[in-house]
């Protein structure tokens, strides 16, 4: 998925609730030489080990994962794009649809001015829908946060801060055409406790059509919102990436 200064944790994967063992990789790339010399390549993974409840839809026991992303981008030799993040979680449900959460972050990004973000938290985890066809969860929780900014010239802002936020999300996964077609939508809000008008937001729809039980292709819209962004940088992002995924 695209990299951006929050990142879904909840990415769309092609089996939410099998046990055991799971890796995927990503990779997308565009490149054009001659009257417009462009370079854009990047790349995910992600390793998880998760147990399950039996039955006709399992529901989630215990999952650990580690997902790592990264991209570059460069025109004519001068990058646009300069990102990564690598993200830890581990869910455990301690009742078939309440659980915790518990994860830890870091990620730079360029051109938002973002030198490093360190992020940790915890946070409370519901199912709300659980079907075949149709999955529903939320979350809600608290997140520490360490910021370093690139401070843009003659700009005022702090090149670093110690943050407090809330982080709350609800995610609803759609599987169409027996499981080959799946859709998933996110919304993310996480404002700061001492300052709630301080907020960032991110909407992302991902649809994902699988070729193979290994291969398949996948686009993602991503909406980033910032209210209170360094200077220099603007407050919304709109992001659009396709991508193909192997998934072991």
């Amino acid at each position: 998925a695209p990299v951006q200064a929050q990142v879904n944790a909840e990415a769309l994967r092609p089996d939410p609730l099998g046990a055991g063992w799971s890796r995927s990789v990503e990779g997308s790339l565009a490149l054009a030489t001659g009257n417009v010399d462009v370079l854009d390549v990047g790349g995910a993974a992600r390793v998880q080990l998760q147990t399950v409840r039996p039955g006709p839809v399992p529901f989630l026991r215990q999952r650990g994962l580690v997902a790592v992303s990264a991209r570059y981008a460069a025109r004519a030799d001068a990058a646009y794009v300069d990102q990564a993040f690598a993200h830890a979680r581990w869910t455990a449900m301690w009742w078939p649809r309440v659980g915790s959460d518990v994860f830890a972050q870091y990620q730079h990004n360029q051109f938002l001015r973002l030198r490093g973000r360190a992020i940790a938290g915890v946070g409370v985890r519901a199912e709300l829908v659980h079907r075949a066809a149709l999955l529903v969860w939320a979350g809600s929780g608290y997140m520490f946060e360490h910021d370093r900014i690139a401070v843009a010239p003659g700009a005022a802002d702090p090149p670093t801060s110690a943050e407090h936020r809330s982080t709350s999300y609800l995610t609803a996964r759609l599987a169409l055409a027996e499981g080959r077609l799946l859709v998933q939508h996110t919304a993310y809000a996480q404002p700061r406790l001492d300052a709630p008008a301080d907020v960032r937001v991110l909407d992302e729809l991902e649809v994902l059509a699988r070729v193979t039980t290994v291969f398949a292709f996948g686009a993602t819209l991503g909406v980033l919102y910032d209210s209170a962004p360094p200077t220099a940088v603007e407050s919304t992002d709109v992001r659009l990436l396709s991508t193909v995924r192997a998934t072991f």
